[in-house]
């Protein structure tokens, strides 16, 4: 099934490799084909990653934009580790990732690691306060 998008002015989409950038109004676009598609604002740079969460985020994104996904697996398992020995209550967070994650849905995988960095800034301005 094709995936439709529409962007706006400026708005930016990762297709593959590829990086398109709509310089005119807005423009609806039907994409054929399995190439990852990754939209502006689900894009996070890695100066942005200043959080576990985060960290993994950029490495899923880095592994769906892959030709050669498997290789962010240790990577990803690590940071995993990681966040559940900083904060066990993510668990929860990391067991539904990691189910995504196994069953080859990566974009899924990703959605899943963005409610957890929602979550932390929640936990932390909680535990700030």
């Amino acid at each position: 099934m094709p995936l439709k998008l529409e962007l706006k002015a400026g708005e930016r989409v990762l297709l593959g490799d590829l990086v398109i950038v709509n310089q005119g109004g807005r423009t609806r676009l039907c994409i054929e084909g399995d190439a990852p598609v990754l939209r502006e604002r689900d894009m996070m740079a890695p100066e942005a990653a200043n959080s576990l969460p985060k960290r993994l985020y950029l490495a899923m994104q880095s592994m769906y934009l892959s030709r050669d996904a498997s290789r962010f697996l240790p990577e990803i398992a690590r940071l995993t580790r990681e966040i559940v020995d900083a904060e066990p209550g993510f668990r929860p967070f990391v067991e539904a990732i990691e189910r995504q994650l196994h069953s080859g849905q990566l974009y899924r995988a990703m959605r899943e690691v963005q409610r957890l960095i929602l979550h932390d800034v929640d936990t932390s301005l909680a535990k700030a306060s």
